[in-house]
Order: C-alpha cells, then sequence, then structure tokens
C-alpha cells in the first residue's frame, strides 16, 4: 500500500498522542534523505524518522538508530540552529494530503518565542522536508528545487512555500452526498477505482478498491455505466470506510501465503479471503516492521545479485562446454568406420594400386554385400592407407575414453554451480546469503585471492524447520552448508532423508523420534524436497527417500554432496499450498 493520506492521518493521531508538548534534544542526518529527531516528552523518549527517500518516503517513530555521519550535513545544522530544544506544540495534515506538519515552539536571535514549522511531504519521488518560519518563508531544505525543475513551485530558502498543486482534488472528510454525486459526474469517464484516486486527496488504489467492494461493485467497472442504485451504493460504502477511518486505525500487514505484500491502517475486507494479516499494537511499530522487512529484502536483492550473475555466467559456461564434448562424443561414435576401411582396404590389398583416389570395395559387414567408396592418399600404399585409418580410430577410441572422464567432471561442476543457484533462490536472510558467498569463493570457481573477512569460518545459519500435520519435525535446508548439516550431524538411523532426483534441490530430513513415520507426513516431507528444488515448477517430480543410515558424505566432497544407497522413489506434484499450511517454527538446533 502506499503510504497514502489516511496512513498519515492515523500516523499523526498517534503522533499527538506522544509528541505533542515534547522538546526536540537531539537532530540527526544519519542518510542523505533521512532525518531522525530525539524528543523528550516527561520521563519518555522517542525516536522520530522522517525519510524523503525517493522509494521509501515515510515517517514514523522508529526503535532502530542508524549509525551517524562523522560531520553532519548542512541541513541538519540549519534544523539544530532554528528547532534545537524547541517544543512540539502542535501535529496537523493539510487537507488530507500526504503532508504533515509539525509545529515548533522556539526562541529566534532576539529570545523570542517564534512558531517555526517542519514539513514534510511524502510524495514520492517528489517528497521532501521543509523548514518553514511564521510567514511559511522557506529557511532550508532538504532537497532543493529550482526554477529549471518547476516552474510552479520552487523549494528554495527564502522563497515563499507553496503547497503541493491539488490539482481540484478534495479531502475525504465531511463530504456531502450531493457533492460526492457531482464529482461522480466530473469523473464519468475514469473506472471506479481511478475516480477515488483523481477526485480525493490522500486516497490510494487499495482505499478505492475497498470501497468499491463493500458498494458490491467492481472497482474497474466505468463510472459513466454506474446505475443511480449503484452510485447510492458507491456513496454509502464511501461513508462507511471514511467513518471509519476517522473512528479508528487498525494497523496490519498483510501477506499472500508466507510473502509480505503490503501495509494498511483500515480493515481491507477484499483482501481477507486470500491473505493473511498481521496486527500491530501503534502505527509505527507497524510502519517500522514493514519498511525493515522490504529494506531487508532489498539489501539481500542488491547483494545478491552480483553472485547470481557469477553463478550464470559459470553455469552458461560449463553448459556449452558440456555441449561441445557431447558433439566430440558423436563425432568419434562416427570414427567406428574407420576401422571398416582399414579392415576393408586390409582385405583387398592386392586388388588396390598405389596412386588410386578412391577404393570401391565390397563391404563384407554389409548383409547385402553393398560397395563402399574409400577414399585412399595417392602418394600411400594401400598398407600405409590402412594403417592410415586404424590410426584415426585408435585415436577416436581414446579420446572417447578421456571424453567420458571430462563428461563425468563437467556434468558434475554444472550440478553444483545449479545447485548454488537454487540455494541463492530458497535463501531470505542475508546471513544464508553469507554462506552462500563464502562456500563459493572457497571453491575451484573463485580465481580471486580471499581478503581476512573472507577467509574467516561462517557461523552457520538454521535450516528451516517444519512440523508435519501428525506432529513430526522436518528439516530443510536451504544452501549446501545447511543441507550438511542436517545430513552430517542432525539425523539418527531410523529418521528418513530425501531429496529430489537428478536435480540441485534441499536436503530434507524426517525426525522419527521413536515413532513410525506414516505415508502421510512422508508425502508432506516430498512436497518440501520437491518444492525447494530446481524442479519446483514440475509435475510428477521424483523425489528419493530412504532411511539415514544409508546416507554417506564422501572423503573431501564439496558442500551439499552425498552418496546414498537403498532408496525407494516417490512421486510429488509440488504445490505452495502443501508448504504454506505446515507449521513452521524458529528455534535453536
Amino acid at each position: 500500500m502506499a503510504y497514502d493520506g489516511v496512513t498519515l492521518y492515523h500516523l499523526i493521531q498517534e503522533f499527538k498522542t506522544l509528541l505533542i508538548g515534547g522538546r526536540i534534544r537531539k537532530i540527526y542526518q544519519p542518510e542523505i534523505d533521512e532525518i531522525r529527531l530525539l524528543v523528550n516528552h516527561g520521563n519518555q523518549k522517542h525516536h522520530v524518522l522522517l525519510s524523503a527517500n525517493a522509494s521509501n518516503p515515510r515517517a514514523y517513530m522508529t526503535e532502530k538508530i542508524k549509525e551517524n555521519p562523522s560531520a553532519p550535513p548542512s541541513f541538519c545544522m540549519v534544523l539544530r540552529k532554528y528547532i534545537l530544544n524547541g517544543t512540539i506544540v502542535d501535529i496537523t495534515q493539510h487537507e488530507t494530503d500526504r503532508i504533515m506538519e509539525i509545529s515548533i515552539s522556539s526562541k529566534n536571535d532576539f529570545n523570542e518565542t517564534v512558531i517555526r514549522k517542519l514539513l514534510v511531504e511524502i510524495m514520492g519521488r517528489n517528497s521532501n522536508i521543509i523548514l518553514v518560519d511564521e510567514s511559511m518563508k522557506i529557511l532550508d531544505s532538504m532537497k532543493k528545487v529550482g526554477s529549471t525543475s518547476s516552474r510552479y513551485r520552487q523549494i528554495l530558502p527564502g522563497r515563499d512555500y507553496i503547497y503541493p498543486p491539488e490539482n481540484n482534488r478534495h479531502g475525504f472528510f465531511d463530504l456531502e452526498a450531493e457533492h460526492f454525486n457531482a464529482l461522480l459526474t466530473n469523473y464519468s469517464e475514469a473506472t471506479v477505482e481511478k475516480f477515488f484516486i483523481q477526485a480525493f486527496l490522500g486516497i490510494s488504489p487499495n482505499i478505492g478498491k475497498e470501497i468499491a467492494f463493500r458498494s458490491g461493485i467492481d472497482s474497474n467497472c466505468l463510472v459513466t455505466n454506474l446505475t443511480k442504485k449503484q452510485k447510492q451504493f458507491l456513496c454509502e460504502g464511501f461513508t462507511q470506510v471514511i467513518s471509519e477511518i476517522e473512528k479508528k486505525a487498525e494497523p496490519v500487514i498483510i501477506y499472500l501465503g508466507r510473502k509480505m505484500v503490503d501495509f494498511s491502517t483500515v480493515d481491507l475486507h477484499y483482501l481477507r479471503a486470500d491473505h493473511r494479516y498481521e496486527s500491530y499494537p501503534s502505527i509505527s511499530e507497524m510502519l517500522e516492521a514493514y519498511y525493515f522487512k522490504r529494506d531487508k529484502a532489498l539489501r539481500f536483492k542488491t547483494r545478491a545479485a552480483n553472485l547470481r550473475q557469477q553463478l550464470d555466467i559459470l553455469v552458461k559456461k560449463n553448459k556449452k562446454k558440456l555441449n561441445n564434448l557431447q558433439q566430440d562424443v558423436d563425432a568419434s561414435h562416427k570414427n567406428e568406420k574407420f576401422k571398416l576401411y582399414g579392415d576393408l582396404i586390409t582385405a583387398n590389398i592386392y586388388a588396390i594400386e598405389k596412386g588410386q583416389e578412391i577404393a570401391t570395395l565390397v563391404n563384407y559387414y554389409d548383409p547385402d554385400a553393398q560397395t563402399i567408396d574409400i577414399p585412399l592418399k595417392v602418394n600411400r600404399t594401400p598398407a600405409q592407407n590402412a594403417q592410415h585409418y586404424y590410426k584415426k580410430y585408435n585415436k577416436s577410441k581414446i579420446a572417447l575414453k578421456h571424453l567420458a572422464g571430462y563428461i563425468l567432471e563437467t556434468e558434475e561442476k554444472v550440478y553444483y554451480l545449479e545447485s548454488l543457484v537454487n540455494s541463492l533462490d530458497q535463501s531470505t536472510e542475508l546471513a544464508e546469503l553469507d554462506e552462500i558467498r563464502h562456500e563459493f569463493l572457497h571453491s575451484e570457481f573463485n580465481k580471486k585471492a580471499l581478503s581476512k573477512e573472507d577467509k574467516k569460518k561462517q557461523i552457520p545459519s538454521k535450516p528451516l524447520h517444519y512440523v508435519s500435520s501428525e506432529g513430526f519435525h522436518i528439516f530443510v535446508g536451504k544452501n549446501n552448508y545447511q543441507n550438511d548439516f542436517i545430513s552430517t550431524k542432525m539425523g539418527k538411523s531410523e529418521d528418513c532423508w530425501l531429496h529430489v532426483k537428478d536435480a540441485p534441490g534441499s536436503h530434507v530430513l524426517i525426525m522419527a523420534g521413536g515413532r513410525f513415520i506414516t505415508e502421510k507426513t512422508l508425502l508432506e516431507a516430498g512436497n518440501l524436497a520437491a518444492w525447494y528444488s530446481k524442479s519446483r515448477g514440475s509435475s510428477n517430480v521424483p523425489v528419493d527417500y530412504l532411511e539415514f543410515k544409508y546416507l554417506k558424505k564422501p572423503s573431501k566432497a564439496k558442500p551439499g554432496m552425498v552418496i546414498f544407497t537403498n532408496q525407494n522413489t516417490m512421486y510429488v506434484t509440488p504445490t505452495q499450498e502443501g508448504v504454506e499450511t505446515m507449521e513452521i517454527i524458529t528455534d535453536t538446533i
């Protein structure tokens, strides 16, 4: 959900309760586009984060404190000059737009009490934090906007502050039914969802869809196609949602399965059927949890991108090598004809004369005794020509022996590299990513010298821990180090080990715990093994399963590489639902 005017409205109600009357004791600027205020209110301390980041503009109270730069940026110094030790006297929202105004009482150079405002504009790439005086003249801003960027609105010290253009949009509080119907007429060519976004300040697509849902109307329906009755339902749905917004906030983070997809401060009925809601006691706690998880995912994606690129290049290179080797094998098999040529020349040696370019001979090995044309070197005797073909045949035989070894070695390399790629796909934590990177740096594929940091031993991360519907504990490795831990440290003889057949994937272990492992639990674990593998998108995926005692890790084998015997094979079609309905727990092994 966009950080819309509804979220800001609820946050301001929370801020008013906790911050009004508080004194600003510290001001920091840990990022070029982020401010943190330390506000003392009675015996309580609150860290207020204000961000004008183009991708994630936001405001909330935070518990996660970033390290500050050694020298404060100029905007931070201006804030310290004008509002440090000031008292927050009011916090308001401009209309219902995404603009928060923090009014601060402080002293001027003549020791007179003045009111200055810190304006936080949460507007995507146009987000900004602006300090103005009591006459709304700009003292400074985090981002400067000159006439070359905007003719209508320059954000520069000394200029009068102008609110962003409203484009004929209206606040969503205290709107009469007649006015609502007039707006519907003005936006008749828009869809219902777009109508709410274009006609009102601070309403996001999610709120537009929610109003349409509660009104029993398709949000993609054009306003012009609405009946009079539908317009009435839409007005009633709008009034109901806005009334809820005004009365209370319901901060939740929304998940689709286990994937975080959104947040909201409004009860979104239209998502409840397919999504899971996680409630929070305050707006700030919800926003901090959401942005922390989102930032972590972004950092993970950024750090994983370089490693994935290297692995993709190596996989492509080794697959190309494997293909070339296979072509060489095919060519060597074709060289079987050279032995035939040699045999036929030898059998007809007295019938062939030196200087012939081609010998047309009967193929004694052909049931139909067809003739065959054999090219000859004119400067060689028949015996020398025969020897020439025998040598080519023997050379191809030797090549085949070597090629078999090269192919096996290259197949192992491709399998191992694809196991690292699969590990990247399964991993979600930075610690897991560090393990994969550490493994790659210590593999034969890394040609760069290791730094002191790279040589340090990794602190192992924990594998996924599921509980089957019948109470069996099941562990799933998300990278080769976790796979090694599962397959060498955790299991007992009667436990069951699973792995997708002939493809990179996670090692899965069912802990028997003195019980007989049922078919139902075996199928649930098989679904996990197939889901956390390269074969996730396939159907009827073969999964090997065996008693743990038949599992062995060869000496000096690569991480995650094992051998086994006495296995059985089941076929499963992996489903996300099967994975997400299983209980997952976090624990210390």
